[in-house]
């Protein structure tokens, strides 16, 4: 049986009947609050604009044939192939004790993996629904003027949130590749510092989108959050069960949309993460010779990762 409520954010924002109020009263009573409204709103729509941008970057957007094959590309190269040439064009047979070529094309595989499906189901998403109707901020929900406030709130705090999760693996991704570069010599120290730039652009890349994906599961249930909130202070001022009853649905609808968008990729995450965990437990039980932080440092990086994706959507 469809639900009553799927029709709401179709229709348009009721429009206040001015054929009884006087042209001037309502200029001069109505107007300051409508622009304080329209500042607001532009407000939301920058902070809005500014996730869409950086999700673009990041090759989320999908929306049009030609943007969806510049992002898988931009992945392929970026994520996959860059890092696997490094690897294997300039590898040293003789340093098993700072490099082992095993070890790390298992980490890029796994990172590569986790990347995609990340990539996949959001953009999915983002293309069905746009990134309004994605988060549940659109204008036509009737809600969006009470919480704007809060809307912007959260979003900014999903991109502190992930600078915040990404810096420490960032720094610790760095110093083991630098570490790496003193003892693994190349022709030149060029070409050296070429090696080490291409592997951490290639880990931030992958990293960011993986944790990006997460963090905007994160965020879209926090959005929730502040409706829960709201209704459990509407239970204390309101006495109507027929307003309860219409706001309980409504949260249940939003809830539901939610876990049939994210099951996907949630249920894939999960997966791909205890794969590439027993695949480390294997790589590094199978290896006869000494591991050491050098060697096998990017397992604890790429782990750490893991564990953030996983941890970011059961808070």
């Amino acid at each position: 049986m469809a639900d009553p409520h799927t029709k709401t954010e179709d229709l348009p924002p009721l429009q206040p009947n001015t054929s009884t109020t006087p042209l001037l009263d309502s200029n001069h009573t109505h107007h300051p609050e409508e622009q304080g409204l329209e500042i607001k709103d532009t407000q939301l729509d920058q902070t809005l604009q500014k996730l869409e941008a950086f999700l673009t970057l990041f090759g989320f957007n999908q929306t049009y044939v030609f943007s969806c094959i510049l992002s898988w590309f931009a992945f392929v190269i970026i994520g996959v192939l860059l890092p696997v040439l490094v690897l294997v064009i300039f590898n040293c047979s003789d340093c098993d004790k700072f490099q082992i070529e095993g070890f790390e094309l298992v980490i890029v595989g796994s990172q590569a993996c986790l990347a995609a499906v990340s990539l996949l189901c959001l953009s999915h998403n983002l293309r069905k629904y746009g990134i309004r109707r994605f988060l549940f901020v659109d204008r036509y929900t009737g809600h969006m003027v009470r919480f704007r406030n809060d809307y912007i709130k959260q979003i900014k705090g999903s991109f502190r949130l992930l600078i915040w999760w990404s810096l420490p693996c960032l720094l610790l991704k760095t110093i083991r590749e630098v570490i790496r570069m003193l003892y693994v010599h190349h022709d030149s120290w060029w070409l050296s510092v070429s090696i080490l730039l291409a592997l951490v652009l290639s880990w931030t890349y992958a990293s960011t989108i993986t944790l990006t994906a997460s963090i905007l599961f994160h965020l879209v249930c926090n959005l929730q959050v502040i409706h829960f909130e709201d209704y459990g202070r509407l239970l204390e001022r309101e006495s109507d069960v027929l307003i309860f009853l219409e706001e309980h649905i409504r949260l249940r609808y939003h809830l539901s949309k939610i876990s049939h968008r994210f099951r996907i990729f949630l249920l894939l995450q999960f997966l791909v993460v205890t794969s590439s965990q027993f695949v480390t437990l294997f790589e590094v039980t199978g290896y006869s010779g000494k591991i050491t932080f050098v060697n096998g440092g990017d397992f604890a990086v790429s782990s750490d990762i893991c564990y953030f994706t996983c941890l970011l959507c059961l808070l």
